[in-house]
């Protein structure tokens, strides 16, 4: 178990991997309940949301906290790393337009880095 005395780093992050890899499942299943029919969508969002809360409560469980960044300033010391930041210069003011993955968290130790997409805060406000 994660947390125990014998447990690994490799085996947290396997874990923590794990937990992303369910997280980016629950979004997929999200949109594609939107897309369904009333009846059907309904049923599939209720599944979804059960299924989101048995995961924070499952990591939870575990010590691991799940973490987003949507809509927060990016900031070099985030513990996720900007898919498209080349396409950036270090002096702009970004913001973080999607979580493209959650950051792991266990006791403020950082087990897996997350990952997101950048915008300028500037094109971020003209899109609301």
């Amino acid at each position: 178990m994660v947390g125990s005395p014998n447990t690994t780093g490799v085996e947290q992050e396997l874990v923590a991997r794990l937990c992303v890899e369910y997280w980016k499942l629950v979004r997929a299943s999200q949109r594609a309940a939107q897309q369904l029919p009333d009846k059907d969508g309904r049923r599939m969002a209720a599944q979804v949301r059960f299924s989101d809360l048995q995961l924070a409560t499952i990591s939870g469980q575990l010590g691991l906290n799940l973490v987003s960044f949507d809509g927060e300033q990016f900031s070099v010391g985030m513990p996720a790393s900007a898919d498209n930041g080349d396409d950036f210069s270090q002096d702009e003011d970004l913001v973080v337009a999607k979580t493209l993955e959650p950051a792991v968290v266990r006791e403020m130790k950082v087990v897996h880095k997350g990952r997101v997409l950048v915008a300028r805060r500037s094109d971020e406000v003209q899109e609301e």
